[in-house]
């Protein structure tokens, strides 16, 4: 009855999500997949028709009659004895289903902006988290860019979103996606849209956002690398969550896919079962070669005693195989002997899915695993490819960083070209077991500032071998700081990225920074590196940045020279942008590391953890401050040692001064006596916070890094 209840509004509709999805068949000819998930309790789904049409092509739009594939699937958690009380199966149950629909496209141009779209009215009126939601329709879209590249194949899904999830319960919401192309993936996630002639953001109700789009008693974290998603709800309710993956091939945006999907709160304590990663590790890739067995074990656990687990995998066409009984503690067990045939750069992806046996609805969650086969080939060298891990990019560096100024053998016919260059073993090998010939990237017989020159050159490109990394060493926080909370259009900000916990030990790193080109002007962006806590450039440091304005990426690595790992904490490099001048509404732009790999100097990867920053874009403000809008002062130094002086001299001081952790728990309470009040934060540990200075009821919030 309560379940009924939340659903009770809808029965005048039926589409609960959707995502467009497209496969490349042949020329500019594309076979199309929508995924159209429909509440059983609403009206019969519709006859679907796919749109399509490039805006910057001036084409389109046009349309095409989508069929069915396959058959109609259920899709909602209901336990097996339970399902004949299904509203799918007539019952009172809330249900939802998935019913496939395809279509075959062939473009009649090559275009930067194709867009699939499909739209309908109306929403479901028992949504809690938009405004209006049953006078707004739902939108599904995907795009593909086959201007820059000949084909391409989108992001798929082996889960379908989670329709119900308990109220109170944490619960983790894993998604399975990856791309066969191997193409990098974002995720965002963003307003949900209708049809109106063009794409528009439906508005939420007061207190939701894309970015926190439900009611819960602690923040969601959303996984902007895999889109992953953890969530504890505090309310019934019904919530729309929107979620945008987007593409790029070696940095260039080729298309992206736009997930629209209901998550209904119900009130049920029911706790998710989880999974463990390989071997009972947090990871989830594993290589090997052909002809060697590939074997792995993971482990299902539930918080709830006393109930039986079940585990299953899907995507097994290869001959690989997965067996598991049935417990309250179960295990998988991976079995696979790849042929030579199965070489590949990209991962095969195998989904575990494991769950409960609760009724009326059990709870589950898929994790998905990476097995790559790797051709096992590390005697030739690929110029740029520096740890002969398969492809030239940022983390290269790290490797001609291990290696400088050691000596080998000079390769016979050395070039810069990508191609494969045979190669006489040094002595010398990297903790992976790679030989440092593959850090002489020229070939003159040593490793030295040279050798970073076929890495630009070759960025990005990549040949068939993967190899599996060592363990973790430690684990620290790298965070991104911005200058300014909040600025306006065409302003200069600055963002720090700092080693903010300490760090045991670390020789090199290597990450990546999106910023959205809607919102920056790439073009101006400006990479230093000011008092580096890894050195400096050309004396005990070398460095390598790549900016690529189309796609709104900046890749940063950095590494020591002399083969001595540091510890602790300090600035790592500074990106400075300036905003664009076409904001039409207060935006946030919010900037995470991203593909974060540092190292010792022994070669052991080192854990760190992406602390991201959100600065907000005003059209209203002029440069950094807004007068009309809050009071505004300064915080200095950033980062700080064992002082911090807030500048209160261009306005009133505040009522009471509080320094609170990145959770809001306030941490220490100053009254303020001076125009320029010093504060000792001797006592706070090393890390981010907040001060947040109170005006007549009116807070302002400035970050600190203590250091």
């Amino acid at each position: 009855m309560l379940i009924m209840g939340l659903f009770s509004s809808a029965k005048a509709t039926h589409i609960v999500g959707g995502e467009i999805t497209y496969k490349w068949v042949s020329g500019n000819t594309y076979l199309v997949k929508l995924n159209y998930y429909r509440d059983c309790s609403g009206i019969a789904a519709p006859t679907l028709t796919l749109n399509y049409r490039s805006f910057g092509c001036s084409m389109g739009p046009y349309n095409v009659s989508m069929t069915q594939t396959g058959v109609t699937q259920m899709v909602s958690p209901i336990c097996p004895s339970q399902l004949s009380n299904a509203s799918c199966n007539g019952g009172t149950l809330y249900s939802v289903e998935k019913i496939t629909y395809q279509a075959t496209v062939t473009l009649p141009a090559n275009c930067s902006d194709w867009w699939f779209y499909y739209y309908e009215c109306c929403r479901n009126g028992a949504i809690t988290n938009l405004s209006n939601p049953s006078s707004n329709g739902s939108y599904l879209s995907a795009s593909l860019n086959n201007l820059d590249v000949p084909f391409n194949n989108s992001v798929a899904f082996n889960v379908d979103p989670v329709s119900i999830i308990s109220n109170g319960v944490t619960t983790n919401l894993h998604w399975a996606s990856y791309d066969i192309d191997g193409d990098s993936l974002v995720y965002e996630l963003i307003a949900p849209r209708e049809y109106n002639g063009a794409p528009v953001n439906i508005a939420y109700s007061s207190g939701f956002t894309a970015q926190q789009p439900m009611a819960v008693s602690s923040q969601m974290l959303f996984d902007p690398a895999t889109g992953d998603m953890e969530v504890t709800p505090n309310a019934l309710q019904t919530a729309v969550v929107c979620m945008r993956i987007s593409e790029y091939r070696n940095g260039v945006y080729i298309g992206r896919v736009n997930r629209d999907f209901q998550i209904a709160v119900i009130g049920s304590t029911n706790s998710p079962p989880s999974l463990t990663g390989i071997n009972a590790t947090n990871d989830i890739v594993i290589t090997g070669c052909p002809g060697d067995p590939i074997t792995f074990d993971v482990y299902g656990s539930d918080p709830d005693a006393g109930q039986t687990l079940s585990m299953s995998m899907s995507g097994l066409s290869t001959g690989a195989a997965f067996t598991s009984l049935p417990g309250t503690n179960p295990t998988g067990t991976f079995n696979w002997t790849p042929l030579a045939g199965d070489v590949s750069s990209q991962p095969y992806i195998f989904p575990v899915t494991i769950i409960d046996d609760n009724c009326d609805y059990y709870a589950t969650e898929t994790k998905a695993y990476h097995v790559y086969v790797n051709g096992c080939n590390t005697n030739d060298v690929w110029p740029g490819d520096a740890n002969s891990d398969g492809v030239a990019n940022l983390y290269d560096l790290l490797a001609v960083g291990l290696a400088f100024n050691n000596n080998g053998p000079v390769r016979n016919g050395a070039s810069y070209s990508w191609v494969a260059q045979p190669a006489i073993d040094w002595t010398n090998s990297f903790i992976s077991g790679i030989n440092h010939k593959h850090a002489d990237t020229d070939g003159n017989g040593i490793v030295n500032l040279d050798d970073t020159l076929a890495i630009a050159l070759n960025y990005g490109l990549s040949h068939p071998i993967r190899l599996q990394s060592s363990q973790t060493a430690g684990v620290a926080d790298l965070s991104v700081v911005a200058s300014v909370d909040t600025t306006g259009m065409m302003s200069a900000v600055s963002f720090d990225v700092l080693l903010t916990t300490p760090v045991d030990s670390v020789y090199g790193l290597a990450f990546r920074l999106f910023f959205d080109p809607s919102l920056v002007n790439m073009t101006t962006a400006d990479i230093s590196y000011p008092n580096s806590f890894f050195g400096t450039s050309g004396i005990d440091m070398i460095k390598l940045d790549h900016t690529n304005s189309l796609s709104g990426f900046v890749d940063i690595a950095l590494s020591r020279i002399n083969q001595q790992s540091i510890s602790g904490i300090g600035p790592v490099a500074r990106i400075t942008i300036v905003t664009t001048d076409n904001v039409s509404g207060k935006v946030t732009l919010n900037v995470t590391p991203t593909d974060v790999e540092a190292i010792t100097a022994s070669g052991d990867p080192v854990t760190l953890n992406p602390v991201g920053d959100d600065l907000v874009i005003d059209p209203n403000v002029t440069g950094t401050n807004d007068p009309g809008a809050q009071p505004e002062f300064s915080v200095g130094p950033v980062p700080s040692g064992d002082f911090i002086q807030a500048d209160f001299s261009s306005q009133m001081m505040p009522d009471v001064i509080h320094i609170t952790d990145l959770r809001g728990k306030v941490l220490m309470k100053i009254s303020p006596d001076s125009k320029y009040q010093s504060i000792d934060i001797r006592s706070l540990s090393k890390g981010v916070y907040f001060l947040r200075a109170s005006f007549n009821g009116l807070v302002v919030n400035k970050k600190i890094v203590k250091i």
